[in-house]
């Protein structure tokens, strides 16, 4: 009998001890890995897609072909509206805007969507088969035993591989994300304690000689553009993009292209004008930038300039002014003298640049470590 206690025991010790031990390369949390086409993303911060109760989410920067090398026909842009972030889709099909901070989607045409985006670590994500079968692309959820489920967005209009055929060619590819996931989700061992050694004081401060501390903010007047100005401004460089009330209706399409890829939009406006009229100028111009893309402006800049009153008048109105330091046109050659006095902030007007000259003013500012910002609302 105490034999038989004794057996029981020890099997039940030994059962025990092998379940408190995790199988290598298991994990309770489902993982989820983004394809876009024929190819699998790997998104900045490591984003992917993710289960909100039975709904995948995906991150909006799959709609970025510079980041994915793939071109879905859908594109972005982010804006900050009252200190709400903005997300916007946009084909050629149509348009979703999507207030983050409100859980509210609506398309182009005002009609309210039965579904919204969240954020995860500061990212807008958005519902994968709702936003897919809005703008015609193919959503696909692809289980498999060994590799996790690769959620995968096709565009029909390009050239692509089944669902069957890709899993198959791109098993080597899930396989390693799959993994390398999985290594990010188990714990790691703990470090012995050691003893803190005093850092020495970090200066708040960039290098001397650095120009991380030279603030850039870039606009141009896109009114009378006879082609797409946001080819001449690289990934990660937002400008704002000016237009005349008066020429909204024409500019529809630069509009629609300037918010896509995630550039400000402003009013321009005669400077010369009294109050009153420019207001009304002002509310015009937001009715038709509603209209074309569903957005609303606060940034309003004057030709030429605007009078110290008429600035105050629109400021005392929720408007906020953007002033350029620099007009003149500027170039590779004069980056140095614009800014030799190493101002803290400029903000450089590029309409009196030459196109062919723009996108070699912004590579130079970038060579040399200029910090170009988007200017927003809340930074004027």
């Amino acid at each position: 009998m105490k034999k038989r206690r004794f057996s029981a025991f020890l099997c039940a010790l030994v059962l025990l001890c092998t379940l408190a031990v995790p199988a290598w390369g298991s994990s309770n949390t489902p993982v989820y890995l983004l394809a876009a086409n024929d190819k699998f993303c790997d998104l900045p911060g490591g984003a992917l897609p993710m289960a909100v109760g039975k709904v995948i989410y995906i991150p909006y920067s799959i709609f970025d072909r510079n980041l994915t090398g793939v071109d879905l026909g859908v594109y972005y842009g982010i804006t900050l509206e009252h200190g709400s972030t903005v997300l916007t889709l946009y084909a050629l099909s149509g348009m979703l805007t999507f207030t983050v901070n409100d859980g509210q989607c609506v398309d182009n045409l005002g009609n309210a969507m039965n579904f919204h985006a969240v954020t995860r670590n500061g990212v807008p994500y958005v519902p994968a088969a709702a936003v897919c079968s809005f703008f015609g692309l193919q959503y696909s959820f692809l289980p498999t035993t060994d590799r996790g489920t690769a959620i995968r967005i096709t565009n029909p209009a390009s050239p692509h591989m089944d669902d069957g055929n890709f899993l198959t060619a791109a098993r080597g590819a899930m396989s390693t994300r799959y993994n390398q996931v999985l290594q990010s989700l188990a714990p790691q061992p703990s470090a012995p304690a050691a003893t803190p050694t005093p850092a020495p004081p970090v200066s708040s401060r960039p290098p001397e000689g650095s120009n991380e501390d030279v603030r850039i903010y870039l606009s141009i007047d896109a009114s009378q553009a006879g082609s797409d100005l946001t080819g001449l401004f690289p990934s990660g460089v937002y400008a704002l993009f000016l237009f005349t009330p008066d020429s909204l209706s024409a500019q529809a399409a630069q509009v629609r292209k300037a918010v896509a890829a995630g550039h400000s939009v402003g009013l321009l406006i005669d400077g010369s004008l009294d109050a009153e009229t420019t207001l009304a100028q002002l509310e015009e111009g937001n009715r038709l930038l509603n209209h074309i893309a569903r957005i609303k402006t606060r940034i309003v800049a004057g030709s030429g300039g605007l009078s110290g009153s008429l600035r105050d008048s629109l400021r005392t109105a929720g408007w906020a002014v953007w002033n350029p330091s620099h007009r003149n046109a500027a170039s590779p050659s004069t980056i140095q003298t614009v800014l030799g006095s190493r101002p803290s902030t400029v903000r450089m007007d590029l309409t009196a640049t030459p196109l062919s000259s723009v996108s070699r003013v912004v590579s130079v500012l970038q060579r040399n470590g200029y910090e170009l910002r988007q200017p927003l609302e809340t930074d004027l």
